[in-house]
């Protein structure tokens, strides 16, 4: 190898090394909207980077996050070839008043297939993915 290709790996396993340690703590966030309702719901769902089991649901316009806690994830289709499989994950809202609503979503790999929440009462609301909401590691909304 020659000499300024090894001060070239050098240089970048140092700038690996050195990383910000908050890229690790970010949580893995999704826009999503509303479809079927005259005014749409739009909500910010983050996950834990640090505990894969705890996340939080954000609304537009609400007044903060709703901590969201894993009930289940089931493997409905394996797929072969290197293809991620097909799963559908189950949460639950935990607000300090005792349990809410559900979020349940199927998804193969970083593609959401089916997202709904079925609130307490039964109602039903279905959500699409809106990455032209996501910026900066969270979403950003313009009004409706």
């Amino acid at each position: 190898m020659e000499p300024p290709m090894k001060r070239c790996l050098a240089v970048l396993l140092l700038l690996i090394i050195a990383a910000p340690p908050v890229w690790a703590d970010q949580d893995t966030v999704r826009c999503l909207r509303s479809i079927g309702l005259k005014t749409p719901l739009r909500l910010q769902l983050g996950i834990s980077s640090e505990t894969d089991d705890r996340g939080y649901v954000l609304y537009q316009g609400g007044s903060g996050r709703i901590p969201l806690k894993l009930l289940k994830v089931t493997e409905l289709r394996r797929v072969y070839g290197g293809r991620p499989s097909e799963f559908e994950t189950q949460w639950v809202e935990m607000p300090p008043s005792g349990s809410g609503g559900r979020y349940i979503y199927i998804n193969q790999g970083a593609i959401i297939d089916d997202f709904q929440y079925i609130r307490k009462d039964g109602r039903v609301f279905k959500f699409v993915d809106d990455p032209d909401a996501y910026a900066d590691d969270r979403c950003t909304w313009t009004a409706p």
